[in-house]
């Protein structure tokens, strides 16, 4: 989107110059004629001032960029959880550790337009422990994370300069990706350990660089720290960034840079489940016998990878959404529509063929289920209602199907949830906890009575009138706002009476019943229910 034009200042060099030589003391300053230096002198400086009046009402290139990468999303990394399943022999004493950084892949499958054969790998990101003296078959889950390596690559010759910057292009032949795939670079510093490092890594003239997650620390000061060999990576722009020799030292002139790094694959990396079944690297500390075997879900991730042409559009729209969750419209926003939107990207990727989507999301603040009292401050209930391969509302209210089975089928399974959680991981406050909870299915009967016109005919008046009594029970669609049935809301035969009598061609309910009715003529329901109709009978006559 283009930016609007901002006036600080509309006054043109004719206006300038005027203001100037009326300024002028003509007692003093006899002289006001161009051929005068003193004329020439403001002359110039008027030019001058209309140069940067016009320079002050544009924003520059750099700036709209340095402003982008404040507020935009950068690529996100592809991950998969792996189930490590593990056979020891009965005399293991001591525990078995699986480092982080220990490789997975999938099989090797011929890439498009005639590239080489290439595979998906992933990297564990944390280390996982097997127990001793363990069970016969024992598993753990793990997350791994997409990896894809440069090695040595030379960046260039230090010029001896201040605040030098070596872009990261890595060659895509070379790690066998498509030209024109955008590859930013990996940069993680919290999975840092002295066993595992994911980030970039510099070597100047064979000597190692530490990295900064910025040079404009003490402890890069070289007053402080003479040796401080330090760099730092600028993620949006893709490149290495060395000090000023204030913060920082400076490569020796003629200095070789090779740099090692990650770059991340985007879309391209997301494999369905079942996908990653090898693994690349020894496992120290196995026994003869012994044996190690994975299974993988679905790879999630590789959201806002977009091309460089697109990255403002697409990234501003993205900032008028909320990311970070801390009320329930937040939570609710971020579900419908970035969370869809994730599940979609899988689609597309062709990690699965119909990926479960939110339709509608109830959020309960300070809401602990299943505790007493159920009031706790950080606590965050959601309760969530999945798309089917069936019309939700038409399925709940439909008098003929169970109530065991309703209840089937807004069940939320362990792995959706698990992936919902840790989708809602990074995005909540570090105080908050979330609990996911099934809506509890109320079971509903309602008998009526209604008298409706002369004209009318029986079968579909009774038929229009079941229609609209089971719409209004929707809950994706139904209740008085056509939201969706409120969580917990009451069932009032008021209500119903102003539904039906409302209809075209009713002319008045002769009786209502709810079943089991309270003394104010309503049905309440608990706080995380929802109503499913159980019976429904409708009795038409003409009036």
């Amino acid at each position: 989107m283009a930016l609007p034009n901002i006036v600080l200042d509309d006054r043109s060099f004719d206006q300038l110059f005027a203001f100037m030589r009326k300024e002028i003391d003509v007692d003093v300053y006899t002289d006001h004629n161009y051929s005068d230096p003193g004329i020439v002198l403001l002359d110039l400086m008027c030019w001058i001032a209309e140069s940067i009046i016009y320079r002050a009402d544009r924003v520059p290139d750099g700036h709209v960029e340095k402003f982008a990468n404040l507020i935009l999303d950068p690529p996100e990394q592809v991950t998969v959880q792996l189930t490590l399943t593990a056979t020891f022999a009965p005399s293991r004493t001591a525990p078995l550790i699986v480092k982080a950084g220990t490789r997975f892949a999938t099989d090797f499958a011929p890439a498009a337009d005639g590239a080489p054969a290439r595979r998906i790998i992933f990297e564990t990101i944390a280390p996982v422990t097997f127990q001793a003296p363990p069970p016969a078959v024992q598993s753990v889950l793990v997350t791994a994370r997409e990896c894809l390596g440069v090695k040595e690559q030379t960046l260039g010759l230090s010029n001896g300069a201040p605040n030098q910057l070596f872009p990261l292009r890595p060659v895509h032949a070379v790690i066998g990706l498509p030209p024109g795939v955008i590859t930013p670079v990996l940069l993680d510093p919290a999975h840092t350990s002295d066993d595992y490092n994911p980030n970039p890594r510099v070597a100047v003239n064979g000597t190692p660089w530490q990295l900064k997650q910025s040079l404009r620390t003490e402890e890069s000061w070289t007053a402080f720290h003479p040796d401080a060999r330090h760099f730092m990576v600028d993620a949006n722009a893709g490149a290495i960034r060395f000090g000023d020799g204030q913060f920082g030292l400076i490569p020796d002139l003629g200095a070789k840079i090779v740099c090692t790094y990650q770059v991340l694959q985007g879309p391209d990396a997301l494999v369905p489940a079942g996908s990653v079944v090898n693994r690349l690297d020894v496992i120290a500390g196995f026994a003869a016998g012994e044996k190690i075997e994975v299974a993988s879900g679905d790879a999630e991730g590789g959201g806002f990878f977009v091309s460089p042409e697109l990255r403002l559009s697409e990234g501003l729209k993205r900032f008028r959404r909320p990311y970070r969750l801390i009320t329930a419209d937040d939570f609710e926003q971020v579900l419908r529509s970035d969370f869809n939107a994730y599940q979609d990207l899988a689609t597309r990727a062709g990690t699965a063929n119909r990926p479960e989507k939110i339709l509608r999301t109830m959020v309960l603040m300070n809401h602990r289920p299943q505790a007493r009292p159920q009031s706790s401050s950080g606590c965050v209930t959601l309760v969530v209602l999945v798309q089917k391969d069936l019309d939700l509302d038409r399925a709940l209210t439909d008098p003929t199907l169970p109530v065991t089975a309703k209840q089937q089928l807004i069940s939320l399974p362990e792995a959706f949830v698990a992936k919902l959680k840790r989708f809602l991981d990074k995005r909540r406050l570090i105080t908050t906890r979330i609990f996911m909870q099934s809506p509890q299915l109320v079971p509903l009967s309602i008998n009526v009575q209604v008298a409706i016109a002369g004209d009318r005919f029986i079968d579909d008046m009774t038929r229009i009138i079941s229609d609209r009594i089971r719409a209004f029970f929707g809950v994706i669609a139904g209740g008085d706002d056509g939201k969706g049935w409120p969580l917990g809301g009451a069932v009032y035969r008021s209500k119903l009476f102003r539904l039906i009598e409302d209809i075209d061609g009713v002319d008045h309910v002769e009786s209502l019943s709810l079943g089991a009715v309270e003394t104010q003529g309503a049905v309440q329901l608990p706080g995380l229910a929802l109503p499913a109709l159980s019976s429904l009978v409708v009795g038409v006559e003409r009036a």
